[in-house]
């Protein structure tokens, strides 16, 4: 069982479902209502713009400057028209780096 493809942030597209990728948190934003529970841009060497990643489980915290491992869907925010790396239940975030 080879799991979910690995996927450069740079290279989501929306369309691969279920994928692992890595990056680092450049900012996060005060969500204004519980789900998603947190919006933050992960940004790293494969994007120019970065990509947005939604929290929607309270299992996972993301903070701003860290590094991370994620497992997550690739889909879209047709409404901002956004590609989107999606935490829910199932997903993860581990954390690789960490400014000392």
């Amino acid at each position: 069982m080879s799991g979910p493809p690995v996927v450069d942030l740079g290279d989501l597209d929306g369309t691969r479902g279920w994928v692992k990728t890595k990056g680092f948190v450049n900012w996060t934003e005060d969500v204004a209502s519980h789900q998603p529970r947190q919006r933050v841009k992960l940004g790293d060497d494969t994007t120019r713009d970065g990509v947005i990643c939604t929290v929607w489980t309270a299992d996972i915290t993301l903070e701003e400057g860290v590094g991370y491992y994620f497992g997550g869907v690739d889909d879209t925010y047709d409404e901002r028209e956004e590609i989107q790396l999606k935490l829910f239940e199932g997903s993860w975030a581990n954390e690789f780096w960490r400014r000392g």
